[in-house]
């Protein structure tokens, strides 16, 4: 395994690590692994996962190339930035036309937690390159099902009764709509994000999400919610969903963090070592 510090961009802006397996072990047909920027986080990742992921990859055969976007961890904003998504997406594109160049590559994996699986989401729809995704607390939606397994236990106390008394004749709002305000993502509207995975889908791409307990007072809060979000998706077979209920959304704890890191390198061999489509 070889590890190399890069610098570039349009600007020279951003900076990366590629991680690079032996060439004995090398497959040169699997994608690249791009690693996102979770938020405001360092290209490390929450408890330097993405190091981790990389070198566990390499170790398969599968090369990577973690970086931090304009404005986070080593790299600058770039001289032509725009909005933040703009300059996310642009500086993306410049990581992919690095890597082509420098590592003779011309497809790629995205790996990012919860921002991170957002714009490698969005760069999938618009660079065929992208082959496939794996998202770590990506797009959530509200079901039935959440709702049921949501508000049930909490029917059963009597403190929440006496609780909503309270708040109902003091006119504060319940702490369950303020954490919606606070915490929910734009995901936008439900229909327009499965029509952006049937695209996936048609292409060719393959996905694996995962999600934890972490976002289950938000959003997602049952195994198999991802198929009742979006049950016209079809073929499933590209599409792989994996629910850690007892974990934090960084992963904290390390035997979390290592279910979570085995589920993803095994996803990648069975996916795509040793395969070109």
């Amino acid at each position: 395994m070889k590890e190399v510090v890069c610098r570039f961009g349009r600007d020279l802006h951003l900076a990366g690590v590629a991680t690079l397996p032996d060439p004995a072990r090398a497959d040169a047909r699997a994608p690249l692994v791009l690693m996102l920027n979770a938020g405001l986080l360092h290209r490390v990742g929450p408890h330097r996962i993405s190091v981790v992921l990389a070198r566990k990859l390499a170790e398969a055969g599968i090369a990577s190339f973690r970086f931090d976007i304009g404005g986070r961890g080593d790299s600058e904003t770039g001289t032509d930035a725009g909005g933040d998504e703009q300059q996310a997406q642009a500086d993306i594109l410049d990581a992919m036309d690095f890597a082509s160049r420098r590592f003779q590559v011309d497809r790629f994996v995205t790996f990012g937690l919860c921002s991170g699986a957002d714009r490698g989401h969005a760069m999938a729809l618009n660079d065929a390159r992208i082959v496939g995704g794996i998202l770590l607390d990506g797009h959530g939606f509200r079901t039935t099902g959440y709702y049921f397994k949501h508000y049930l236990p909490r029917l059963l106390r009597v403190s929440v009764w006496l609780n909503l008394l309270k708040r109902k004749l003091a006119r504060e709002p319940a702490d369950d709509v303020v954490a919606e305000l606070n915490q929910r993502r734009p995901f936008g509207a439900r229909e327009v994000v499965a029509r952006e995975l049937q695209t996936l889908v048609d292409r060719g791409a393959r996905m694996l999400y995962v999600y934890t307990g972490g976002v289950s007072q938000e959003y997602y809060n049952y195994g198999g919610q991802f198929w009742d979000m979006f049950r016209e998706l079809e073929p499933r077979g590209r599409i792989a969903v994996e629910y850690f209920p007892e974990s934090d959304h960084t992963f904290t704890h390390a035997g979390d963090r290592g279910k979570m890191l085995n589920t993803v390198a095994n996803w990648m061999r069975v996916n795509f070592q040793g395969a070109a489509g």
